[in-house]
């Protein structure tokens, strides 16, 4: 199976229904609403995803989303946000992970950047509490290649001494779809492992490791090569439905094989050559500011209730 940071995706590139998942979808006026819940670690194991909820609004696209479709995004998933990590009168600490000088993987340090940062205010004026705005810090620990330090360390060391209540993450994902690429917000409190989706774990972050309450946000901005391959393959067979004897003539066996057979089919005559090669949309540039804008209001409308 394609590797996914998505759950949804997990669970639907499953064979057969899985006990201790409960799925439920809800159309929208702009997208849709996937709600998934891994209940059990039989079924954890299963899909492959954290014991938690996983809550998706996806769309057809972000880049040209008008302002109604815009406030139902943000209103949605804020509440969702909020309610996910039960935010009231908490110490907010926004995490964002990746490497900024790669544009596909920019998304959480890009979204850091326009958080409403109250931390000092509550020092200045050593205030406990306000009715407006929560008290609120952000972190961008970078990546190990270019920082020599594990991202969980980092997190770690600044939770141990500023002490939040409640860890906001925010990441670029993997997707096993082409149609999904920046398509699709997830937010979930199960946790977060930076770079699984591309194979390159730095370890688990999630309220087991860190002792705080978590929730992280994504969104997929890149695909591996077996996934355009795939995707290609699936257009074809729609494209040629109305003729039988050609489809199975220029795919052969290819054309009959599940996805997950194929998938891995696939992957065997790539990885000796390419590897792990993974792509992200041409406009990338354009995409990570647009969504990095829809994410930090997102955050912002769910951590400060006078946002």
């Amino acid at each position: 199976m394609t590797r996914t940071d998505l759950a949804y995706e997990a669970h639907e590139g499953l064979a057969k229904k899985c006990e201790g998942v409960i799925l439920e979808t809800q159309d929208l006026s702009h997208g849709e609403l996937i709600k998934i819940e891994i209940t059990d670690e039989k079924a954890e194991k299963i899909v492959g995803k954290k014991i938690g909820k996983y809550i998706s609004y996806e769309t057809p696209s972000f880049k040209h989303m008008q302002d109604e479709a815009r406030k139902e995004v943000v209103d949605i998933l804020s509440d969702n946000l909020k309610n996910l990590v039960d935010i009231k009168k908490d110490k907010i600490l926004v995490v964002g992970l990746g490497n900024r000088r790669v544009t596909a993987d920019s998304l959480g340090p890009r979204t850091i950047d326009k958080i409403k940062v109250t931390r000092q205010y509550f020092k200045a004026y050593k205030k406990e509490s306000d009715e407006d705005y929560n008290e609120l810090a952000i972190l961008v620990p970078g990546v190990m290649g270019v920082t020599g330090i594990e991202t969980q360390d980092t997190i770690k060391g600044v939770i141990d001494k500023i002490k939040p209540t409640v860890v906001i993450a925010v990441d670029a994902l993997a997707s096993r779809k082409m149609n999904r690429l920046c398509s699709v917000i997830q937010i979930t409190n199960a946790g977060i492992e930076p770079g699984s989706g591309i194979g390159n774990m730095q370890g688990s972050l999630n309220e087991e490791s860190l002792g705080v309450k978590i929730a992280a946000l994504g969104v997929p901005t890149v695909v591996d090569t077996a996934t355009i391959v795939s995707d290609s393959i699936d257009l074809m067979k729609k494209k040629l439905t109305h003729k039988i004897s050609v489809v199975d003539e220029a795919l052969g066996l290819l054309g009959q094989l599940d996805d997950n057979e194929k998938m891995r089919f696939i992957k065997e005559v790539l990885n000796p050559k390419f590897n792990d090669t993974y792509v992200t949309p041409n406009e990338i540039d354009e995409l990570i500011e647009i969504l990095s804008d829809i994410l930090a209001e997102v955050i912002n409308n769910a951590v400060h209730p006078g946002y």
